[in-house]
């Protein structure tokens, strides 16, 4: 097999590890994180193909892949690494409310690591909701199984169906939601036939007028399309915000001073003061 080596230079701070070790995604297939090297098989055209990131130095990442198609790949690369993202303005916010979030953007950090499209990404937290952390791993493997190494495209979805994602996936209720969702999100032409979004069309509230869509799910989504609007509150987030002295069901109102950076605050607060957490 031949393998392409290419390299692409970076025009923010940038750093790989902050990078993928910023949630759970990196743990979750069909992913492959060493530590240093991050890899997984991405559709590209017609074909599976391997790709494996590496960063060699500050202002530049080493790209191997079996593509011959080096444009390609390194679109997938920049959208999974979010390296198109300019960080100047929550910069000059932190500059003001947290030096120590501002030193951790600087140092490279501050991304989030997503998936080949919005789709995967929506799909993949709808398998995060009322589970353990240890079934939803089990599920993305298992949808990436279906999809003979490949996260499946929303057709592939629907040809499966509710009861083999049930069956094979051990989705339980989420099978149904993850069909109906694919279903509705085609058929309001939000997404293309590959998973991406379709323009501006899906944003916070279209998401939640999603039947199996609630606030967690949709503010999880949006935060991987960088709109940090609304904080996340899942169970763990709810866990760690009592440690800290704060209900829940005030923690919008809590981290109001990051106004539409308010996730983003308090996730690389978590991350700075090595609370954060990513799965295990």
């Amino acid at each position: 097999m031949t393998t392409n080596t290419f390299t692409l230079d970076l025009q923010q701070p940038f750093n790989l590890r902050m990078t993928v070790e910023s949630h759970g995604w990196c743990q979750l297939a069909p992913w492959h994180w060493d530590g240093e090297r991050l890899e997984r098989t991405v559709r590209i055209g017609e074909n599976a193909e391997w790709t494996r990131v590496h960063q060699p130095s500050e202002d530049q990442l080493l790209i191997e892949t079996s593509s011959s198609s080096t444009d390609a790949v390194s679109e997938r690369v920049a959208r999974w690494l979010q390296l198109d993202w300019d960080p100047s303005e929550f910069l000059a916010l932190c500059d003001q409310t947290d030096p120590d979030i501002s030193r951790f953007i600087r140092s490279g950090g501050g991304r989030f690591l997503r998936g080949d499209t919005f789709f995967e990404d929506l799909i993949k937290t709808v398998c995060t909701i009322n589970t353990t952390w240890k079934q939803t791993k089990s599920m993305v493997a298992s949808l990436v199984d279906l999809g003979d190494g490949l996260f499946p495209e929303p057709g592939e979805i629907q040809r499966f169906g509710p009861q083999r994602l049930a069956d094979e996936c051990k989705m339980g209720f989420r099978a149904k939601t993850v069909d109906t969702v694919t279903d509705q999100l085609l058929r309001d032409q939000a997404i293309q036939t590959d998973g991406s979004a379709h323009g501006d069309m899906v944003d916070y509230d279209y998401l939640i007028s999603l039947k199996g869509i609630g606030p967690y799910a949709a503010a999880h989504t949006m935060m991987l399309m960088r709109n940090f609007e609304t904080l996340p509150i899942d169970s763990e987030v709810s866990a760690y915000l009592r440690q800290q002295g704060v209900d829940p069901k005030y923690a919008q109102s809590a981290f109001q001073h990051w106004g539409k950076y308010r996730f983003l605050g308090y996730k690389l607060k978590r991350i700075v003061d090595k609370a954060n957490w990513i799965g295990d």
